[in-house]
């Protein structure tokens, strides 16, 4: 059952709206699975290959980058949320930006906003453990999911979200500036560590092609 709630939680949090408000697209994208120096599952019979010391000393850097960004970004995270509190202009705009994509997300008759609502019931429902979810319930709401993310992401690609996701962005960056010192050199260590990270998994990457 807690893999069950577990998936519902990721795809809830796959499909919220503010999360594509994060500060840098390209540190969010570092938070994806972790890449094994050497190809991690290895061997016919489940057996994993030996690690060289190389290889175990960058899987150490890697997990100790990665520890590092999710601490940077929660850190962020915290003076968004300030910023939304003190500023309700802000939750204004981010309401906005949220029913723009729910409206460009709808066509053909679908309804994100219903389709969202039903995706959060479903959730509720299983989410104490007390009743377990059939095995077509399982894979409706996998299709039922799929399909929001499918018109999320090509909502995400018009220019009229775009432009409004910038100016949110921006915004809110601002108001956390100029409420918190701390702000300017967590979002350029935050940058920093998303850099490192990739330069990692590129070597991390080179490793397992045997370069």
């Amino acid at each position: 059952m807690s893999v069950w709630n577990q998936k519902l939680r990721k795809s809830m949090m796959a499909a919220g709206v503010s999360a594509a408000l994060a500060f840098s697209g390209a540190a969010v994208a570092q938070q994806g699975g972790q890449s094994a120096p050497h190809g991690g599952q290895g061997g016919a019979q489940g057996q994993v290959p030996e690690m060289t010391d190389e290889q175990r000393q960058l899987m150490e850097e890697m997990r100790s980058v990665q520890q590092e960004l999710q601490q940077t970004q929660a850190k962020l995270s915290e003076l968004e949320q300030q910023a939304y509190e003190n500023n309700p202009a802000l939750g204004d705009k981010r309401d906005a930006l949220q029913a723009k994509i729910a409206e460009k997300m709808s066509s053909g008759g679908y309804d994100a906003e219903k389709e969202f609502e039903q995706m959060k019931a479903t959730m509720s429902k299983y989410q104490g453990g007390a009743e377990q979810p059939s095995e077509s319930e399982v894979k409706a709401f996998r299709q039922q999911q799929q399909e929001f993310q499918q018109r999320q992401q090509q909502a995400f690609q018009d220019e009229e979200v775009q432009s409004l996701a910038q100016d949110l962005r921006g915004d809110v960056e601002q108001v956390m500036k100029e409420n918190n010192p701390q702000a300017n050199d967590l979002f350029a260590k935050m940058e920093r560590q998303a850099e490192e990270m990739q330069r990692l998994r590129e070597k991390a990457m080179k490793m397992r092609q045997g370069g």
